[in-house]
């Protein structure tokens, strides 16, 4: 489980560059894979394309690929021998660097500094994860190859990857920013388990926001059939709009969403608060990971999965009761496609508690769902 620590740099940088085929540094990469690792980590500026972002390392660890945590001699001369032909045949060489702050995998129990242990399996895996992230969005996942290395420093331990194509498909070198701001995500969320932290989340809240029977109590709540009514009032006349987010209900969504806050304060308050204090802290683990972004589109995107998850709260638990207000009408014989404003609905003490029922269904939904099971496609954070 991921712990929390107070800098607000980024504790993870991920980096992308590539080269064609003709740069020196695709043939210096080609000269050093089968080297042993002390002659590698000397010569790690001539096959680098961040030279002017590192140095070199005080120790590198053997080579990994996507199906090997360590080649062996055998291996690593075929290795070789397929990033010669990607060369010879005019491939892309793509590098990548993902980079750590040290105190920061002290902190998540990744590294020993008194031992200098590291746990390179779980980062390798996450690497794997990362990579075959990109291959796939870039359709060059049965066409290439990739190696890998982990480089030691004082402060920050990196991994390098090297990514080629023997028998060329691609000839763009240039990933998408999403592409990019993904491939750190999944990076950052298998290394630090995020699922199993949401899949306990999950077990933790489930009982917790499940719906409960409280018939006696909703069946008498005047206030919600109050704020039903405004919401009726204001629905556009063709009930085709009837959606939270269609540019027609702006009138409606303001009742909407006090149908949403006067059910959760008299309903689900504690509930909510549990899901507002697990936002918040997975809002501040963003933030030491991502770091607080640069001026533009990335300043405080961190924010972003928050926002986000409260505004999808509200649109589901509105698009709920609008479901229940569209059978309200079936029932009361307004069958066409336009609702007059002047037509009046019986709502009843049954309609109150389905409404009611699916509220409390869409807020355990919210949470369930989209929170735990979503996350690795809607974090795109870049440094």
């Amino acid at each position: 489980m991921a712990k929390v620590t107070s800098k607000s740099s980024p504790a993870v940088v991920f980096k992308s560059k590539f080269v064609i085929s003709s740069h020196k540094k695709f043939k210096s990469y080609i000269d050093y894979i089968d080297r042993d690792e002390a002659i590698r980590n000397n010569a790690f500026s001539r096959y680098s394309l961040y030279n002017d972002y590192m140095g070199n390392p005080q120790k590198t660890t053997g080579i990994f690929t996507s199906s090997s945590s360590l080649l062996s001699k055998k291996e690593k001369d075929a290795l070789k021998d397929k990033f010669l032909q990607a060369q010879n045949n005019g491939s892309i060489l793509w590098q990548e660097v993902y980079s750590f702050d040290n105190d920061w995998l002290i902190n998540q129990g990744l590294y020993d500094p008194l031992t200098k242990d590291l746990d390179e399996e779980k980062i390798k895996e996450a690497i794997r994860k990362s990579i075959d992230y990109s291959l796939e969005k870039t359709n060059i996942k049965d066409s290439s190859i990739w190696s890998g290395a982990i480089h030691f420093n004082t402060d920050n331990i990196h991994i390098h990857v090297a990514i080629c194509e023997p028998n060329p498909t691609s000839q763009r070198g240039k990933r998408t920013q999403k592409t990019l701001d993904n491939m750190k995500s999944k990076f950052i969320n298998h290394l630090l388990d995020f699922d199993n932290e949401y899949k306990e989340i999950n077990t933790l809240l489930r009982d917790n926001l499940a719906y409960s029977d409280k018939k006696s109590i909703l069946m008498k709540d005047i206030e919600m059939k109050k704020i039903l009514n405004d919401v009726i009032k204001n629905l556009p006349s063709d009930k085709r709009h009837w959606h939270y987010n269609y540019n027609t209900m702006s009138d409606a969504r303001v009742h909407l969403d006090k149908l949403t806050d006067y059910y959760i304060k008299n309903y689900k308050s504690k509930e909510y608060k549990e899901l507002i204090d697990k936002l918040n802290k997975h809002e501040k683990e963003l933030e030491r990971i991502y770091g607080k972004g640069q001026e533009g589109k990335h300043l405080n995107k961190f924010k972003e999965y928050k926002d986000n998850k409260i505004k999808e709260l509200y649109t589901r638990m509105g698009n709920a009761t609008l479901k229940e207000i569209k059978e309200l009408c079936s029932t009361t014989n307004i069958n066409s496609k336009k609702l007059s404003k002047s037509n009046t609905i019986y709502i009843s003490k049954k309609d109150i508690n389905n409404i009611s029922k699916a509220l409390g269904s869409e807020l355990d939904n919210i949470k369930n769902q989209n929170i735990y099971d979503r996350l690795q496609r809607e974090i795109e954070y870049g440094i």
